[in-house]
């Protein structure tokens, strides 16, 4: 018997997968058929706890056995109601996304390279890098970094200065992507770039920090949005553009923000950049 494997989910962008599904003739019903055995056979299990609780009670007389059954009853039964609500949010929006990924493949639109046009559906797994501007805007003040520093070994006043100047870059650095790509964290994969809307993470703000440090292979849903190209993402020739056209100063700020992520590494020309849907290990 193979091993289970199962998906760790740490995005989803709801809005968009319903979208999405809501353009398949299907695609809502057959998520909601397809959950519908088993939300039948929990609420059939719930609505029998649910009734069992309620006409337990302490020998206290009928009054009292009464109220204090319909108290037991209605408390339990807003507890099982709201956690079985939640269950089935959850259960609906993962099974969407598998939903959503079959149709978009049976009706191939939904790509697994990233060579591939503007406006197209990809399912990308790869290595990656996670950039999130916050964390760098959000680093210890200096008093707390040379404090840090005067305990180690290599603690004389240059090094110190040194560290300090190099901490307060990082800092700078951070405040500028955050300035540039605000409420969104950043992921580098093979040949693309996705920037997520933070909201849509199921993981908090030191959770997502964990993912840093991970070795493991990411899957990216999502659209293809642009592609970057040298033009649009070369200081000089961003410079040059300028020259040539003054209506280019209105793209010059996003291109700008391109760029800065180019001189950091982060994307290079012909690289794709990428609205995700749903991100998930496996």
């Amino acid at each position: 018997m193979s091993a289970k494997s199962i998906k760790e989910y740490i995005y989803l962008d709801n809005l968009e997968v319903n979208s999405i599904l809501a353009q398949f003739e299907d695609g809502i019903p057959k998520v909601i058929e397809e959950i519908k055995q088993s939300t039948e056979t929990n609420t059939e299990g719930t609505s029998g706890k649910m009734s069992t609780g309620a006409k337990g009670g302490f020998n206290l007389g009928a009054k009292g056995e009464m109220s204090l059954s319909s108290e037991l009853g209605t408390n339990n039964s807003d507890t099982n109601s709201e956690m079985y609500q939640e269950a089935i949010s959850t259960v609906y929006h993962d099974y969407a996304v598998n939903i959503m990924t079959k149709e978009l493949d049976k009706a191939k639109l939904l790509k697994v390279t990233t060579k591939q046009p503007e406006g197209s559906f990809v399912q990308l797994t790869s290595h990656f890098n996670l950039i999130d501007p916050v964390s760098a805007t959000s680093s210890l003040d200096n008093n707390t970094i040379s404090y840090m520093l005067s305990q180690s070994d290599d603690n004389d006043e240059d090094s110190i200065t040194d560290a300090e100047e190099g901490f307060e870059a990082i800092r700078q650095l951070g405040n500028m992507l955050n300035n540039l790509f605000p409420d969104s964290l950043l992921i580098k994969t093979n040949n693309a770039l996705s920037i997520a809307e933070k909201s849509n993470f199921r993981m908090n703000a030191a959770q997502l920090k964990s993912l840093v440090l991970s070795k493991r292979k990411i899957t990216v849903v999502g659209k293809i949005e642009s592609i970057a190209s040298a033009s649009d993402i070369n200081l000089a020739e961003l410079a040059n553009t300028l020259e040539e056209s003054p209506f280019s100063m209105t793209t010059l700020m996003p291109k700008f923000s391109f760029s800065v992520l180019s001189e950091l590494g982060l994307i290079k020309n012909d690289d794709r950049v990428i609205k995700p849907i749903a991100i998930y290990f496996e």
